[in-house]
């Protein structure tokens, strides 16, 4: 019989160990969080209150009028329709430019493989990525 891997509770420490196997440039911002940045997208790397929940949480730099929102609510519920992840949302704080942010979310609370971890890891941002570009190419359709 084959052991278990062994599980483990992540951490910021081990967030940053495995984007550095990955070779992924990482920075921490203002507030301590840990972040992949480009011109196009930063990508979150956080954790839930309770310790209980790990949120890979992208902002898209790209911002959109009011008068994009029908176009860009139309694209995005395709996304989710068709997509697993991330989950991408249209949101607009007071001063009604629309950003778009995506959400990948996994239960940590009984621990993970670090096998486990650093795949979900690889393709929440490999596919953050993807769904940037397939905005881009979506919405450059929908003008055309």
């Amino acid at each position: 019989m084959t052991p278990s891997p062994a599980v483990v509770q992540p951490d910021q420490e081990l967030i940053k160990e495995i984007l550095d196997e990955l070779d992924l440039d990482h920075t921490l911002d203002a507030e301590g969080d840990l972040a992949i940045s480009t011109a196009e997208l930063t990508i979150f790397f956080l954790f839930g209150s309770e310790g209980d929940l790990f949120t890979i949480r992208t902002f898209y730099d790209r911002n959109y009028s009011v008068d994009e929102k029908p176009m860009l609510l139309t694209a995005l519920n395709e996304w989710n329709a068709d997509t697993m992840w991330p989950k991408v949302y249209a949101f607009t704080p007071d001063n009604g430019v629309i950003r778009v942010i995506g959400d990948s979310q996994l239960y940590i609370g009984a621990g993970v493989t670090r096998e486990h971890l650093t795949t979900v890891i690889a393709h929440w941002v490999r596919f953050a990525i993807k769904f940037h570009r397939w905005l881009a190419d979506r919405l450059a359709f929908e003008l055309d």
